[in-house]
């Protein structure tokens, strides 16, 4: 064996020591990036589980409203009509003390 080959299979060899280290680093990395993932994709799952719920809460709000809001209008009509049959409606009461002004004046 010539001292050539011999230095040329010692730089290959070291070479190859360094790829060894390198592919070991990166299978480290890859490793933890998997692991990783699988923490991405359960809050992905938690997400879209939390998008979910919040949706129907403002459906169930949405008609908690709606709702409300025709009791509401319901009121005011009776309201409005209990006023109407009592003349309260449109400045048609008048007091007595009004009624006695005017009869002085």
């Amino acid at each position: 064996m010539s001292p050539i080959t011999l230095a040329i299979e010692v730089v290959l060899a070291l070479m190859l020591a360094a790829c060894l280290f390198y592919f070991w680093r990166l299978d480290k990395r890859l490793a933890a990036l998997r692991s990783g993932q699988d923490g991405v994709l359960r809050a992905a799952a938690e997400l879209a589980q939390a998008t979910a719920q919040a949706e129907a809460a403002v459906r169930s709000l949405r008609a908690t409203a709606s709702e409300a809001g025709r009791d509401l209008q319901s009121r005011i009509n009776d309201a409005r009509a209990t006023a109407d049959r009592l003349g309260l409606g449109a400045g048609r009461v008048r007091t007595s003390a009004d009624l006695g002004v005017r009869g002085r004046i």
